[in-house]
């Protein structure tokens, strides 16, 4: 059995961005996973990606699989003879070569043995056409005259096991040893001696192959031009990824927005340059936007002063019109706006953006004062929140919304608390963003998260699986994290309640507020994790749902830290026991009647939890759940000799019972902080 690196290249039509790399990784997941589920012996896989091509180079594939270890399950031993000599012949031995097994059905024949493994050319042609055609993609699209499918038409294909061509057969195409370099520099077929030339023969055609070097290229280009050109390049992640994308030989060049346009808000200028235009905004020192972008190639051009110029002038009619709808747009104030939102469907069966922005206000209304939040400037923003929806500029642009109603509300004399309220009660977009940095904005937002889970959920549109289409996993995320980061105590309950009431739809109010409550507790379970707080802290803190976002994690940081000690070990033991003996009662204990103990352990256990009871208490009150602990902690003694002496469930009915009103005292001091019988 030999070794020789395989290399397998789909040529296509210029792909998507947003897919080239993706589909690249997951193009080589499936071959390798193809490739060891045959057995096949392999190292490890190199990952190929640009706009005109998906690659993978496996080093070191064995030419064939191992031998096999065949097994064959035959007929019973009790069998007409003709049927197990049917079965040898089928195996290709006699009779006497058969085993013969025990089975819970009786005695059967059995063939084991061995065959050559298949030769790798065999197993690939299958598995690379499932890989294909498991590829996760968009729509795909046909062209010519076949029945092919793909994300884009396929140009040309590659197979080589070492210096060999491996057949296979696809898109109406036979693999080669040809693939194509750069469109202009290079546009002529390059041979390939073998795999391990692939990367070297591309370079030399103008084609970075890989696409983490030709991202690192990328920046390292855009960083330089900007420095060029004054100032310091803005290189978001997602730009810098679709830009990687669509490049095979990245120039980058840098290019000037005219000073007129300077007026504009840099939200509309980045927004244009960035997402419409896929350049990169170069920022002076302290932040602002300089008049510069700069823009990567995907050629070497002659005359770049040219190329330069024809940028130049296709980013222009994009800012005139940014220019002139900002213009337009505050022609009126930002409230002459709201009443057309009567106009706008909100989503069927929640009413129109007019009707969203009612509810916001009642939402916000008892929000502001858990917020820390001006209640009159949290209102005013709220009404006004979704007003920029029907402003031209926000049409042309929906990724603007909020932050040009911030602007507008500025621009027409709207208090700045309002104003910034506006501009931020979409955040946080997404895990990266920040939330709204003042307490009305806050406010706003998450009174607008809220309505969107409570609208949602009064429909019945709760996420499944990995599926939420319309982000309520997001929208929970951003109202914890606004409430963690903010330290914001906000009664849950109440909040949900009058969230579900405000919407516009019949609905069983204390079940969506249940489901709420549920959904907001698996992400908070998820966000207190990554701060290696376990679920079984969790579940102690939240067996009976959750009535504070901010006091859940208070409690669970304590109890976590509580966790590791003896007396918690103690305590959570003494407690499950507890819980135990009072599932067997039939209603509620009775008071502790101290005249009726018969035992020293029982009293000093009643004397412990009289004394600290108050303080225990007084702790949670003031949200010191440290001390409270510390306090239970000190329970550790007794409790290990209550129940060390003392028999609960006693002959005497009186004694019973008023033992097990002393473990039902002890039961709710623990449970004032958490289910310790969970841990």
């Amino acid at each position: 059995m030999t070794t020789a690196p395989l290399l397998f290249e789909i040529g296509c039509e210029e792909l998507p961005p947003a897919w080239v790399e993706r589909m690249a990784s997951e193009l080589a997941q499936r071959i390798t996973d193809g490739l060891d589920t045959a057995g096949v012996l392999r190292g490890d896989a190199t990952v190929f990606a640009s706009p005109r091509r998906l690659a993978v180079l496996v080093a070191a594939v064995a030419s064939e699989q191992p031998e096999q270890h065949i097994e064959k399950r035959g007929p019973a031993v009790k069998a007409p003879a003709k049927a197990v000599e049917g079965f040898a012949k089928s195996c290709g031995v006699s009779v006497d070569a058969l085993e013969q097994i025990e089975t819970k059905k009786g005695t059967y024949y059995q063939y084991s043995g061995t065959e050559a493994g298949q030769a790798l050319a065999e197993i690939l042609s299958p598995l690379l056409e499932d890989a294909l055609n498991k590829l996760t993609t968009p729509k795909r699209m046909r062209w010519g005259d076949g029945d092919a499918q793909f994300l884009r038409p396929v140009q040309w294909l590659v197979l080589l096991h070492g210096e060999a061509v491996l057949p296979f057969s696809m898109f109406g195409l036979d693999a080669g040893r040809e693939t194509l370099g750069h469109r202009v520099h290079a546009p002529f077929p390059l041979e390939l001696t073998s795999p391990d030339d692939y990367e070297m023969t591309l370079f030399e055609a103008q084609v970075i192959a890989r696409f983490d070097q030709r991202r690192d290229i990328v920046r390292q280009q855009v960083t330089r031009a900007a420095e060029k050109a004054g100032g310091t390049a803005r290189i978001s992640t997602a730009l810098l990824d679709e830009v990687t994308a669509l490049v095979e030989w990245p120039v980058a060049i840098s290019g000037s927005i005219d000073a007129h346009f300077m007026a504009l808000p840099p939200e509309v200028l980045v927004t244009t340059i960035e997402s419409h235009q896929r350049y990169f905004p170069v920022e002076d020192g302290n932040g602002g936007l300089l008049p510069k972008f700069i823009t990567v190639t995907n050629i070497e051009s002659m005359d770049s002063q040219r190329v330069i110029a024809g940028n130049e002038r296709v980013v222009r009619p994009r800012l005139d019109d940014a220019l002139f709808f900002w213009n337009k747009d505050r022609k009126q104030p930002l409230a002459d706006y709201a009443p057309k939102l009567a106009d706008v469907t909100f989503q069927k069966g929640l009413g129109s953006y007019a009707d969203k922005a009612k509810r916001l206000v009642e939402i916000v209304h008892v929000l502001a004062k858990p917020c820390g939040a001006d209640a009159a400037a949290a209102k005013r923003a709220a009404a006004l929140a979704k007003a920029d929806l029907v402003t031209d500029m926000v049409f042309e642009m929906t990724e603007l919304e909020g932050i040009m109603g911030g602007y507008y509300a500025r621009e027409s004399g709207e208090d700045a608390k309002v104003a910034d309220a506006i501009a931020a009660h979409y955040q946080p977009r997404g895990p990266s963003d920040e939330i709204p940095p003042t307490a009305e904005g806050r406010a706003v937002a998450l009174a607008d998260k809220l309505d969107a889970l409570a609208g949602q959920f009064a429909l019945g549109n709760t996420p499944t699986g990995d599926r939420d289409p319309l982000g309520l996993r997001r929208a929970a995320l951003g109202m914890i994290r606004i409430v963690l980061e903010s330290e914001i105590s906000l009664p849950l309950g109440d909040a949900l309640r009058i969230a579900a009431h405000a919407q516009p739809i019949d609905c069983d109010v204390d079940a969506v507020v249940e489901a709420l409550n549920s959904f907001l507790a698996d992400r908070l379970r998820g966000v207190l994790a990554d701060s290696d707080i376990d679920t079984g802290v969790f579940n102690a803190i939240t067996s009976t749902g959750i009535k504070d976002l901010l006091d859940t994690r208070r409690r669970a940081e304590a109890v976590a830290a509580f966790r590791g000690s003896a007396a918690a070990e103690s305590l959570a033991a003494a407690h499950k026991r507890a819980r135990n003996l009072l599932k067997k009662v039939d209603g509620a204990p009775g008071s502790v009647k101290a005249k009726q103990f018969t035992d020293d352990a029982e009293r000093a256990l009643f004397d412990k939890i009289t004394e600290i009871e108050s303080s225990v208490a007084s702790k949670v009150n003031d949200k010191d759940y440290a001390a409270a602990l510390e306090l239970l902690g000190s329970l550790q003694a007794p409790v290990d000799q209550f129940f060390e002496d003392v028999m609960v469930m006693a002959d005497d009915e009186a004694v019973r019972d008023n033992r097990l009103a002393l473990l039902a005292r002890l039961d709710g001091l623990c449970t004032s902080v958490a289910d310790f019988s969970l841990l």
